[in-house]
């Protein structure tokens, strides 16, 4: 990570300790666009900091952290689709000012079940998971054979918004239910062989983001039980002097250091080569291991605060929620270790 990079994360999170736990959307939101964080993977020439995937992921480790309920994954997805897109570039660059002006433009956390008619050219299915899709103007959709790539405006006729109730309150996911949009009144950025590259370097952002959100989130919950095992007495000491305690803090730093570095050499290897199937496989690599260590984090701390880290006065049962349903997030429909298991059999 440069220097530059790094002094980005500490600015990120002196901003989120002001904002509560979890971060507040209604507070963040205005406050990232404000500070210009959209502009943050953005190409220069577009207007943007020009920080790449790597800006991007710096910033969503700081909000995984704060367990931020602000929609900045589907927006820099939403973001990335349009600056790499086939549209003229003035028409990109009026897309971005859009985007990056408060507007929100959201995208699905799982892929969608879309289907194009091809007689009518209309468009229908289902995009679960569509995070705070009620503030969005628009929200960026992909048909099922990847073969369109597109902007849906959501204030049209044909369009069902659900709210989906979930464990996890640090996000607001919603269920979009499209029926026979018209394509011709739609925003493609993307047809054939240009689409299904752009689909592949999605998944490989979202997964990578979601990696980043997960080794925040992880990073912020072990400093979290750390204080409390410091502070906490029993038998007239801290348990932080208990030798079987410190253990499994041990363990559980040993495993983030693993996982960070893994998505660290991920983000390092793709660069901005993210649309080859090469790049989606090291994303599901680092995807993987960092919400598995998430996981075992959260389950691992919960345990170590005892009764207190289940009350809803404490934090620590957000970040396990938000730890599970990370797990479940991304592009691996079979799930991530058949994913994993599949790409090395088929290199052997």
């Amino acid at each position: 990570m440069t220097d530059y990079l790094g002094e980005l994360r500490d600015s990120a999170r002196q901003v989120l300790a002001g904002t509560g736990t979890p971060a507040s959307e209604d507070k963040l939101w205005p406050l990232l666009v404000e500070l210009g964080w959209l502009l943050a993977p953005v190409p220069e020439h577009l207007g943007g900091l020009g920080l790449g995937i790597e800006g991007a992921c710096s910033l969503h480790t700081e909000l995984g952290g704060g367990l931020s309920q602000a929609a900045y994954l589907p927006a820099t997805l939403c973001l990335d689709a349009v600056c790499h897109s086939d549209l003229p570039e003035p028409e990109r660059a009026a897309w971005v000012e859009r985007l990056c002006s408060g507007e929100l433009g959201t995208a699905p956390l799982t892929d969608p079940a879309l289907t194009l008619a091809s007689g009518a050219g209309a468009l229908s299915g289902l995009a679960a998971t569509v995070q705070s899709a009620d503030r969005a103007s628009h929200v960026l959709l992909w048909t099922a054979d990847h073969d369109c790539l597109l902007l849906l405006a959501l204030d049209q006729p044909g369009v069902q918004i659900t709210s989906r109730a979930t464990w996890d309150v640090t996000r607001r996911l919603f269920d979009l239910r499209v029926d026979n949009a018209a394509l011709a009144e739609q925003l493609v950025l993307a047809r054939g062989d240009a689409a299904r590259a752009a689909v592949r370097r999605l998944h490989t952002l979202r997964d990578l983001s979601l990696a980043a959100d997960a080794i925040g989130g992880a990073a912020a919950l072990l400093a979290l039980t750390l204080e409390h095992l410091a502070t906490r007495r029993q038998f007239g000491r801290p348990l932080a002097l208990f030798q079987a305690l410190k253990h499994r803090c041990a363990d559980l730093k040993t495993r983030l250091a693993g996982a960070e570095a893994l998505l660290q050499d991920s983000l390092a290897a793709i660069s901005t080569e993210a649309g080859d199937a090469g790049a989606l496989h090291t994303a599901h690599k680092a995807k993987y291991l960092a919400c598995a260590t998430f996981l075992n984090v959260a389950e691992e701390s919960l345990q170590l605060h005892g009764g207190i880290g289940m009350a809803d006065e404490h934090p620590c049962h957000l970040f396990l929620k938000r730890a599970m349903l990370n797990e479940h997030l991304g592009s691996a429909e079979q799930g991530y270790e058949i994913a994993i298991a599949d790409h090395f059999l088929g290199t052997a």
